[in-house]
Formats: C-alpha cells, sequence, structure tokens
C-alpha cells in the first residue's frame, strides 16, 4: 500500500507542474508580408509573395492583400538591377481573392563575382534581404539507381570540394514517357451503331511525356563526412509499378551551396512544418529569416532569400525495374447499345471485349468503354511534346 502511495504521490507532482497552454488567438498577426525567394545566379530566379492570413478574417471588410503593384528585383553589389516579372501562371491570382503572387527574375547572365540581394516593394513598404556572396558550387558525381520489391531507389553523390560551406541544397525535377492505360483496339460508327476491330487512323494518344517538379528542397548536413560530400544519398523513390517506368525515365538532380545560417532556418523551418506535437518546435515567428523592411524598422517581415549557383546532372533510367500493374477495371463502363451514342459523344471509347460469358447480358453490354483518360495519354496529363533534352537508347 505505501508503494501505491508513493507511485501516486510521484504522479501528482508530475502533473502538477504542467500547466494548460491557451493561445492568444484573437491576436494572431495578419497581413505580414511572406517570402520565399530562390535567387539563382546563372538561371532565373524566382520569389513568392504572400502574407500571414488569420483563421477569423472577415473576407467581405477585410479583403486579400492585392500584389499587382508590386515590384520585386535583384541587385549587385556593382549597381545592376534585374527586374522581377509576375508570372502567367500566377494570373488568376490578380483578383485579390488568394493573395499571393510568383515573379520570375532573369538571372542568367548575372556575373558570378559579386554581391546580391532581393528588393521589394509591396504592401506599402520596402524590403530588402542581406547581401549574400555567391559560393562555388557543388559537384554531382554521380547518380544511381536501385531497387527493392516495392521500390525504384534513386541515390546521388555529390562532392563539395576543399573550400566547400559543409552544406548543400538538393532538389530535382523528373520526366518519363509513359502510356495511357488501354490502346484503341476497336471502331464506333456513330450512324450505324456497330462496332469493328481496327485502330483509328488518326489515334496517336498511346505514348506521352510527363513532367514534375515537386517544389521539394533537401537541406544536407556533410560537415561530420570524410568525404567533403555525400556518397549514395536516398533522394526519392517511386513505386515499380508507377507509370515512370513504362519506357524511359529521367531525373534532373540540382545542387547548392548554402551557407550555415541558410542550412539553420531551412532545418528549423522543417521542423516546424512536420514536428507535429513537439513542444519544442520554434513557432513561425521565432525562426530569424534575412529580410527586413527598410521604410519601417518596426514592421515584421516573415522569410528567406537563399542566394547561390546550382549545378544540375540528368540520368536516365530503362526499364529494367518494372513491374506490370493492370489497368483499372473499375474505369470501364459496360454500356448496352441504346447508351453507345450517348458516351460516345461525350468521349468515351470502347476499349475491351467483354468475354466474362457468365456476366448477365442484359445487364452488361458486350463491350467495355472508357473515357479519353483512359485511352489518350493527353488527357491522363501528359504532353506529345518531345523535351529538347531527351535521350532515347541506342
Amino acid at each position: 500500500m505505501r508503494k501505491i502511495l508513493s507511485f501516486v504521490a510521484v504522479l501528482l507532482c508530475a502533473t502538477a507542474c504542467i500547466y494548460p497552454y491557451t493561445p492568444e488567438l484573437e491576436k494572431a498577426p495578419q497581413g505580414i508580408l511572406a517570402v520565399d525567394g530562390n535567387i539563382t545566379i546563372g538561371e532565373p530566379s524566382t520569389v513568392l509573395l504572400s502574407t500571414l492570413i488569420s483563421m477569423w478574417r472577415d473576407y467581405d471588410s477585410e479583403p486579400m492583400p492585392d500584389f499587382r503593384d508590386s515590384k520585386v528585383w535583384v541587385e549587385d553589389d556593382a549597381g545592376d538591377k534585374y527586374e522581377g516579372v509576375l508570372s502567367d501562371g500566377y494570373t488568376w491570382y490578380l483578383t485579390g481573392v488568394y493573395g499571393n503572387a510568383l515573379f520570375t527574375i532573369p538571372t542568367e547572365n548575372a556575373p558570378a563575382d559579386r554581391r546580391y540581394r532581393l528588393c521589394i516593394e509591396a504592401l506599402g513598404g520596402f524590403y530588402t534581404s542581406d547581401w549574400s556572396d555567391i559560393t562555388e558550387p557543388p559537384v554531382i558525381s554521380e547518380i544511381e539507381f536501385s531497387a527493392t520489391d516495392t521500390d525504384v531507389i534513386v541515390s546521388v553523390s555529390v562532392d563539395g570540394g576543399d573550400n566547400g560551406t559543409g552544406y548543400f541544397l538538393l532538389s530535382y525535377d523528373e520526366t518519363w514517357e509513359f502510356h495511357a492505360d488501354w490502346s484503341l483496339n476497336f471502331i464506333y460508327d456513330p450512324e450505324t451503331q456497330e462496332i469493328s476491330p481496327g485502330i483509328p487512323p488518326d489515334y496517336d494518344g498511346y505514348w506521352c511525356f510527363r513532367s514534375y517538379d515537386s517544389g521539394m528542397t533537401f537541406p544536407i548536413d556533410y560537415t561530420g563526412m570524410t568525404d567533403n560530400g555525400i556518397h549514395a544519398y536516398p533522394l526519392l523513390a517511386f513505386r515499380r509499378d508507377s507509370d515512370r517506368n513504362h519506357r524511359r525515365y529521367c531525373i534532373n538532380v540540382k545542387a547548392k551551396a548554402i551557407t550555415p545560417a541558410t542550412y539553420r532556418f531551412l532545418k528549423n523551418l522543417e521542423s516546424n512544418t512536420d514536428g507535429g506535437d513537439n513542444l519544442f518546435t520554434p513557432n513561425p515567428g521565432e525562426i530569424a529569416g534575412n529580410l527586413r523592411c527598410e521604410s519601417d524598422p518596426d514592421r515584421e517581415v516573415l522569410g528567406y532569400v537563399v542566394v547561390s549557383r546550382a549545378v544540375s546532372k540528368r540520368a536516365f533510367l530503362d526499364t529494367r525495374y518494372h513491374k506490370y500493374k493492370r489497368p483499372n477495371q473499375d474505369a470501364l463502363k459496360y454500356l448496352i447499345e441504346s447508351q453507345y451514342t450517348e458516351y460516345w459523344n461525350i468521349g468515351y471509347q470502347p476499349l475491351v471485349e467483354n468475354t466474362n460469358s457468365e456476366r448477365d447480358p442484359t445487364m452488361e453490354g458486350p463491350y467495355g468503354w472508357g473515357d479519353r483518360s483512359c485511352y489518350d495519354c493527353r488527357a491522363a496529363g501528359g504532353t506529345k511534346k518531345r523535351p529538347d533534352f531527351w535521350d532515347d537508347p541506342e
């Protein structure tokens, strides 16, 4: 009994020092400028402007900020300026409903031997980032592919050199050639409502290209490594039955050398995003960025501007790791003849013949029909345009 009472006393003491936390949500800041700046010397640069928004915002009386009159540019320590342009892909933001704006800055020909900073005029303020030197980029020495029973794994090796900063920032984009789930092997005549074997003469929607950029970045600390870099770092994985393996897959890996301060900011931001319920995860406003408001030092601004040079390297993978995946049969509709023309008019085509004699012919028709995404790779997110860099195997 004495042991039980002692145990209860310990629990009471442990819980007595835990106090409920009631955040002052009504005082949550809003309208603060948030900046995601990626200044890459030698390539086009991008800057995304947005604002903090309160969940209790009154959208009728407090419209979203409008960035149409904002100006964004990069300047160097020699006085040259590189003006940003609002990207066409973000014109739908201009209504002021969402309050975001993406600017593209032409820094392809900017010299690498100068210092740079970002300048912004937005929301009635003038903002600048810290001046940044351009460090020598690392070298991507190798990109390798391997496989488990279920996944393809892409690994990368990067050499920071003898004068490296000890920190990388990795990113990637992907392109692959894939086919639609079904090809057209039947021709429907809407006049006679008859279906006959054959390939429509104008059909070219079986093979396509698809590109994807996740927008993800991976800050890497290699200060404890003995080889001044990383070796066979697992960058990403995708399923072996993915359409990435249908014919040919390409990954384009980019690497940048970043400063220790940039690495700390990105890792803190990563912890804040993925930290879950960790009591020691920093609040967004506690993560120090490298921006300030020059026109009003008391005005807050959130975000970070990364200034760097990037190197990139491509690698291609054939179908050696591919595992066949049966198309989704539930996507097909087994139509009766009276439905043929109705569905054909909205893009459906007969794709497979119903050979299951056990099915009730009054409930299902003799052919499985699918919509355009089933037989046209363009409707499934692809394009017929072949990338300029595409490398076919010999």
